[in-house]
């Protein structure tokens, strides 16, 4: 008899986040998007609304919602769109500008911690996305629990920030240096700080009343190689722009046989946690979101995007499929 809890996970994952999560996210992003629009700097100002335009990431985030017991959902998508957000900001500012302050990546730390005292934010923004970060955490019934363990891969990913945005001769060396230390591949040790999404997982764990200190370990261990595949897939969409840019990427060092064990691994470590039908459905909808994109066909490896859906299993070749269908259909598309 086949398996029935990937499809009944998937349809719950899909109602729950069409009927509630979604609505809320939305006015979320509108919400943050007016606060954008005031920002002085006009060049800033357009770099910083161009994710509200074209990056699903904020609503990606919000997916995490549906771990979330009812009565928290709100207070959880304010929080993760407003994360991840801080996330996009302080890519834009440091990405764009190099000569921003490396301090910028402090802010990555410092939304999930009180703010030390004396230390105003002189960026009207950044400010307010940090307040409300810092507001929504400490709202969580267990962030206490999971503190400890979101602050260490949020000082983790600012030091893998910093190297990856400064000098281009340097970053590789001091890249490999730093994953070294990490005990697993460091290409894959880098890739995973590189995301939010194990604090992501974070944040939805808190919403629990009865969280523990090794739920907060298993998690985010599982949600390391989910983190580095979520990288790897957006720079093995991103091929043509980071080779013309130069932009440094792990895609570089790690071949299409490692990323389908990658994300074998990523599948298999997810379904072990509480609730694991529904941690794969939001790893195969991530993936199926930057391997239904149309750069994706365009890389000559293109059997590699089906190998590493089927290493993931259902329903990411199902979402990929229902994924393509869409952006053939969007005007955009034409």
């Amino acid at each position: 008899m086949a398996d029935r809890r990937p499809a009944r996970a998937l349809a719950a994952v899909i109602v729950r986040f069409l009927t509630t999560i979604q609505p809320h996210a939305t006015r979320e992003l509108a919400r943050w998007r007016h606060r954008a629009l005031a920002i002085p700097d006009p060049q800033l100002r357009a770099h910083v609304l161009h994710p509200f335009e074209v990056d699903r990431s904020a609503l990606g985030a919000a997916l995490f919602a549906v771990l979330a017991p009812w009565r928290q959902q709100v207070a959880l998508v304010r929080l993760l769109v407003a994360y991840v957000l801080l996330w996009s900001y302080v890519d834009v500012r440091t990405e764009r500008d190099p000569h921003a302050d490396p301090q910028l990546y402090d802010a990555l730390l410092d939304g999930l911690r009180e703010p030390s005292p004396g230390d105003p934010v002189a960026d009207v923004y950044l400010g307010a996305l940090l307040a409300a970060c810092r507001h929504g955490c400490a709202a969580l019934p267990s962030w206490h629990v999971v503190a400890p363990t979101a602050w260490q891969l949020a000082d983790d990913g600012r030091a893998v920030q910093v190297i990856n945005h400064g000098p281009a001769t340097q970053a590789p060396s001091r890249l490999r240096a730093w994953g070294e230390t990490r005990g697993a591949s460091w290409t894959e040790a880098c890739a995973a700080v590189s995301s939010p999404l194990a604090i992501h997982a974070l944040m939805a764990l808190a919403a629990h009343e009865r969280a523990a200190d090794a739920d907060a370990e298993t998690t985010a261990a599982a949600y390391g190689p989910v983190s580095a595949l979520g990288v790897l897939c957006d720079h093995f969409i991103d091929h043509a722009e980071d080779a013309a840019a130069v932009n440094h990427s792990y895609l570089r060092y790690v071949d299409s046989r490692a990323l389908v064990r990658l994300a074998d691994r990523a599948g298999s470590s997810v379904r072990r946690l509480h609730d694991g039908e529904r941690h794969a459905v939001i790893l195969a909808a991530m993936v199926a979101m930057f391997l239904s994109r149309p750069q994706a066909s365009s890389r000559p490896d293109t059997d590699a995007a089906h190998a590493i859906l089927d290493a993931i299993g259902p329903p990411a070749p199902q979402l990929r499929a229902v994924l393509q269908a869409s952006h053939l259909r969007s005007p955009r598309a034409r």
